[in-house]
């Protein structure tokens, strides 16, 4: 089931929806797109976290790029962006002036930073689209990365590539440099299995070591260089770098991390029986087992006086060990998911923990909470604001729907307890009611003053998810689709079914009503990536319109305006105007999949969520509400994908109507739409701005109806009546139809 995944906290910041000159110049406007004006949120850490050698930062790998903080003042420093993928790895340079970053599949670059300006210094290509892992050299001069199967080395300085270490029969995922400068250890996937030792100054492929039973996922060397552990999912095994001799096998099944203490006589392993083992090296026995976590843990940090021990769990719990005798020094408590990562500051006074949500700061002193590096704290799947926007409602994975106060941030109170995720909200015209639907149907209607239910319905939808709910302008009808029989219409007053659009679909993600209720916009399971536009009275399909290369994800309607934004999980937003079915500009910028679109009430600004964990703030670019930038620009007519399907009769309007013509400013041609309510003698008279005739469009007798898209609408070409292409400037067209008479502007440019 999809999740739109917002920022649980972000909630605290919708009040920027409507304070439009508010923001600082703060961490909100760092690396934003073309168009978009602030972002919520820091994206998910999909990467690992890590200390400056110093102790001054910590570096985090989002799926917006990296993020730098001040380890003292927690404060953020820098984004880095450029990654066109998630960020899968960072390394510090020794000397603490460099970050080495790797980006998931896809991305295939490894890129440098300098970390005092944030500026990139070189791109580093790899040949696949699975790096792995990237570490520096023990003297900062070489970088290296598993880079599927190979591992490639350069020079930081100059960005040449100094020689390629192959041998792996699968992709590399580990590697380590010795504290002396000479020795490169590589550890590989499944089928492998095995440990490499490469003097990577030379290429020289020292030795293999042999025995694991499944990928190494983990190498490390002792701080003296002597020993390298290598880990998988069944033991950690040791060996003598100088004799390369197997010394043995630390038993247990270990989960993700495997730590050596700063004096390199203890080796710490979690496993996946939910036991820390800690070991003493030299000997290679057994120390001590803690097995009080019950719980998989999935990392460890020894502190820098080899004292304590911090372990993530999936508890969501980060723990303290006496390392002596490995009793249970307390326990941090606050995270609501799996904790993946933990990580001590240089003094000790600190412990960082992350999840893929959140990363907390801590006091291992009181064990007490110094802040949340903004993150997610759980799954919203929804949200829809009250049309005084006073009012936030969000749906959550956990089930409920929570009401908040906009201006303050402050929680309210909780409307409904669902079994499954809450999917869909809409807040009816008036804001009294409440409409939900989850993938536990039905659709439930809640008093929003006193949370009772008033009713409930599934009919119709046969058991699917009821993944999008809206309201009609007028608060009589409401809209729902489903994975079910997918796009329904029913009455707001007793839930009885009035008319069912589409049944054929296998989902449809998204509904939107248009502002004055005449259009039911429907995005979803579409394989053409198009948007269905009906007639909401009489459930005909008017048209299509579509240009997306994925699945529709949400659609969105600008108030007072026929301005339509739909996203998708091709990364894009696309916004269309609906009368003529025009493409007006695509919006770029997020990493992952559009999931959802919400106007703020007052039409001047489009929030976007998406899977990279982030909300974007967008504004209109010409200053006005984004219901109007239909009068403002159209692109290129040649970009127009408008389809009216050959078995739907085109609306009939209510109104007769003369629309913007496409493109506007244009050069040499343009096509001018209109709609008739009634049969009507048609003539269309173009004139100069001192009211001189420039051209008469033959027309004639037509019937009520829409005539919009180039088959059907007037087209002029830039020419006079005596045939001669006219002069740029401004030029004004008149509709007559009957009685009806509507004048508009249009521009010839260059």
């Amino acid at each position: 089931m999809r999740k739109t995944r917002f920022f649980a906290l972000s909630i605290l910041f919708v009040y920027t929806l409507f304070l439009q000159t508010s923001f600082a110049q703060d961490h909100t406007r760092w690396g934003l797109p073309d168009g978009a004006k602030a972002r919520l949120g820091k994206g998910w850490i999909s990467g690992n976290i890590a200390y400056s050698p110093d102790g001054t930062l910590l570096a985090v790998g989002s799926s917006i790029g990296i993020w730098l903080y001040n380890a003292t003042t927690r404060a953020e420093v820098n984004l880095l962006s450029g990654h066109t993928r998630p960020v899968r790895c960072v390394d510090f340079s020794p000397d603490g002036g460099m970050l080495a970053s790797c980006g998931t599949d896809g991305d295939n670059t490894v890129r440098t930073w300098d970390v005092r300006t944030g500026k990139p210094l070189k791109i580093f290509k790899g040949r696949t689209n699975h790096i792995t892992s990237v570490a520096f050299s023990s003297d900062g001069s070489t970088l290296a990365a598993g880079d599927g199967r190979d591992i490639p080395l350069w020079d930081v300085r100059t960005g040449e590539r100094l020689r390629r270490l192959q041998g792996h029969t699968n992709a590399v995922l580990s590697l380590a440099f010795s504290p002396d400068g000479v020795s490169l250890a590589s550890g590989s996937k499944w089928n492998d299995n095995t440990v490499r030792l490469w003097n990577f100054r030379t290429g020289q492929h020292l030795r293999t070591f042999e025995g694991h039973f499944g990928g190494v996922l983990s190498v490390a060397f002792s701080p003296d260089g002597r020993m390298l552990a290598s880990g998988d999912l069944k033991r950690v095994r040791l060996w003598d770098v100088r004799s390369r001799n197997y010394l043995g096998a630390l038993g247990g099944r270990w989960a993700v991390g495997i730590a050596f203490s700063s004096d390199g006589t203890t080796l710490a392993s979690p496993s996946e029986d939910n036991t820390i083992r800690l070991w003493d090296v030299h000997k290679r026995e057994g120390l001590r087992t803690i097995d009080e976590h019950h719980h998989t843990v999935n990392s460890v940090a020894f502190s820098p006086d080899d004292l304590t021990l911090a372990s993530a769990s999936s508890d969501n719990t980060v723990r303290l060990w006496d390392v002596p005798t490995g009793k249970l020094r307390g326990t941090i408590k606050g995270h609501t998911r799996e904790v993946r990562f933990v990580a001590y500051s240089s003094d000790g006074f600190t412990v960082a923990s992350a999840n893929r949500a959140t990363i907390g700061l801590w006091d291992v002193r009181t064990r007490e909470h110094v802040r949340t590096l903004e993150g997610h704290t759980e799954d919203v799947c929804c949200a829809a604001f009250s049309p005084d926007g006073s009012t936030l409602a969000s749906g959550s994975a956990d089930g409920t729907i929570r009401m908040w106060d906009v201006h303050t941030g402050e929680y309210r109170r909780t409307l409904e307890q669902y079994t499954q995720d809450v999917l869909s909200l809409a807040f009816s015209p008036d804001g009294s009611k409440l409409a939900s639907g989850s993938s536990d149907p039905p659709i439930r209607m809640r008093d929003t003053r006193t949370g009772e239910l008033l009713w409930s319905w599934s009919r119709g939808h046969f058991g699917g998810a009821i993944t999008s709910v809206a309201f009609s302008p007028g608060g009589s009808k409401i809209a729902s689709g489903s994975t079910g029989a997918a796009l329904r219409l029913w009455d707001t007053e007793d839930g009885s079914p009035l008319l069912g659009l589409e049944k054929q679909m296998r989902k449809v993600r998204s509904v939107a009503y248009s502002s004055d209720g005449s259009i039911l916009a429907s995005g979803g399971g579409y394989e053409d990536g198009s948007i269905r536009l009906w007639d909401s009275r009489t459930g005909r399909l008017w048209f299509l319109v579509g240009r997306h290369t994925g699945k529709i994800t949400s659609v969105a309607f600008a108030p007072g305006g026929f301005t339509l934004a739909s996203a998708s999980d091709d990364k894009t937003i696309q916004m269309w105007n609906a009368r003529t079915g025009a493409e007006l500009y695509a919006l770029e910028g997020h990493m992952e999949a559009v999931t959802s679109l919400a106007f703020s009430p007052d039409g001047f600004t489009l929030a976007s969520g998406s899977n990279d964990g982030t909300i974007l703030l967008w504004g209109s670019r010409f200053g006005t509400t984004w219901g109007d930038i239909k009068q403002k620009e159209i692109v290129d007519g040649t970009r127009l994908l408008l389809e009216l399907s050959p078995t739907v009769t085109p609306l009939t309007p209510t109104t007769t109507a003369l629309l913007p013509n496409y493109p506007n400013p244009f050069n040499p041609e343009t096509w001018i739409p209109y709609q008739l309510a009634h049969p009507a003698d048609v003539g269309l008279t173009i004139f100069d701005t001192k009211g001189h005739a420039v051209r008469m469009l033959e027309v004639g007798h037509q019937p009520a109806g829409v005539y919009q898209n180039r088959e059907r609408a007037a087209y002029w070409d830039g020419r006079n009546q005596q045939g001669e292409t006219v002069a740029n400037g401004v030029y004004f067209y008149r509709l007559t139809a009957g009685d009806f008479t509507a004048t508009r502007k249009m521009l010839v440019g260059k």
